[in-house]
């Protein structure tokens, strides 16, 4: 194995590492509840939406910054998950997206969608949206200015991500930062 010690600034891979870690630990709790409905339908619904989207941009924003403080991108894009491809015709293609790249989609995605019960798939009418109690684990759409729109399951990019933060952890405690609960 290579080395891989470089001159990282410890405070800042410590708070990137740390609020990635954050964003997944939260993003996890949202994306695998199915009982959000259950409390009725209120204005918690939609701040749960509005709280995935801002924990997402976070995540993905720290997820970047350490994979480049630490020269660790190629490992980013080495992980892949699901998608689904839609273009302005509707046509859909489902392709093997690396995380680098949807990392930087929401980071400079236009529109960011969450789509956490099936009423929105199913239910044109809005009461209907409204009634439906069925949920399912989240999933995300990103739209951007160079595609029409991108969607997949947000459990999965939590996957790719931390599988990412493991190895990002092994490069820091190579150079001598230590993080996560082992060290705590």
């Amino acid at each position: 194995m290579t080395s891989r010690v470089q001159n990282l600034n410890a405070q800042l891979c410590k708070h990137s590492y740390s609020e990635a870690v954050i964003a997944i630990a939260r993003l996890a709790s949202y994306a695998t509840s199915r009982s959000l409905k259950h409390l009725g339908f209120g204005d918690y619904f939609w701040l749960a939406e509005e709280l995935c989207k801002k924990d997402l941009i976070l995540l993905s924003i720290s997820i970047r910054r350490l994979a480049e403080m630490t020269k660790s991108s190629s490992n980013l894009k080495k992980l892949r998950l699901k998608a689904v491809l839609t273009d302005s015709d509707k046509k859909r293609e489902i392709t093997q997206e690396n995380c680098w790249n949807i990392v930087g989609n929401i980071i400079h995605g236009v529109e960011i969608d969450v789509f956490k019960d099936i009423g929105k798939f199913a239910a044109k009418d809005i009461f209907e949206v409204m009634e439906n109690k069925e949920e399912i684990d989240a999933a995300l759409s990103v739209k951007s200015d160079t595609f029409h729109q991108k969607t997949f399951a947000l459990i999965d990019l939590l996957r790719c991500l931390n599988t990412y933060l493991d190895d990002a952890d092994d490069i820091l405690a190579e150079n001598k930062i230590f993080v996560g609960s082992l060290y705590e």
